[in-house]
């Protein structure tokens, strides 16, 4: 019997950590350059305004004290359409004085179950607090003597993105191609020279640790994540990807040696 309870303690000391670290926040910084003449952008993925369990003043500090050129979100902020209330909040908040951007991801387009117009209302909604919603388009974007085609993509496994669409009106000659998508696995149809980098999210860092990466394994089915990519910084196609680990929770609030994290990204 005594083994049974030290059992049942340790599961719930293990439960309380997992609950915990979803409330915990790192700052990931990736620097792309060294020069002082940077482009810096702050990337959000993954909220899941549901369990989401990081407070957003932690958010909101790091934004603050950042303070970024650009905010870039790379999808998956509902799960239902009753969720959009709060997560319009946290876009408020979000917002403030930041330039913002982002994508959408499978969950997004899963929430309005084919109801093409609600989701096109729920876009406009976004546009008009002055957020910049890219579907498959891109815009110029300029700071100093350096110059950016930021290009939005739609989500790979929604099977919405369209490539040609996206890169059609890019500028040429310009510093860098930062493009940004939900899931990564976009980078292996990505056009050769389009994109000199990728923002994703969509793995949540593993969220719940297992050993071996069983869960990419078991639970995952893209190509990307059974070639050993993840999370954080690599090089694929020639483009460098960075995968970020997200800052909500799918299904459960729990966590288990998967920070949630806000990455830091300087470019040039």
């Amino acid at each position: 019997m005594s083994f049974l309870y030290m059992i049942l303690a340790i599961a719930f000391i293990v439960l309380l950590y997992m609950r915990i670290e979803t409330t915990l926040l790192k700052v990931r910084r990736v620097y792309l350059t060294r020069s002082s003449q940077h482009l810096k952008i702050v990337q959000l993925s993954d909220i899941h305004i549901k369990f989401l369990k990081v407070n957003i003043t932690k958010i909101l500090k790091v934004l603050e004290e950042e303070k970024p050129d650009l905010v870039i979100l790379t999808g998956d902020y509902i799960d239902s359409v009753k969720q959009i209330p709060a997560f319009f909040s946290f876009l408020d908040r979000i917002k403030g004085g930041n330039e913002v951007f982002l994508c959408f991801g499978n969950h997004d387009y899963g929430a309005f179950h084919q109801n093409e117009s609600g989701f096109l209302r729920f876009v406009s909604d976004i546009k008009q607090k002055g957020i910049k919603v890219l579907l498959n388009e891109s815009v110029y974007y300029k700071k100093g003597q350096s110059t950016y085609n930021l290009i939005g993509i739609e989500d790979f496994r929604s099977k919405r993105y369209d490539l040609k669409k996206a890169f059609e009106n890019c500028e040429s000659n310009v510093t860098a191609n930062i493009a940004f998508s939900h899931n990564p696995d976009i980078v292996l149809e990505l056009p050769e020279g389009k994109a000199d980098f990728l923002l994703c999210g969509h793995f949540h860092g593993g969220q719940i640790w297992m050993p071996f990466n069983l869960e990419f394994m078991i639970l995952r089915h893209e190509k990307i994540c059974k070639m050993g990519i993840i999370k954080g910084l690599h090089k694929l196609n020639n483009v460098m990807i960075y995968i970020n680990s997200g800052i909500g929770n799918v299904l459960f609030p729990l966590r288990f040696l998967s920070k949630p994290e806000i990455t830091v990204l300087y470019f040039k």
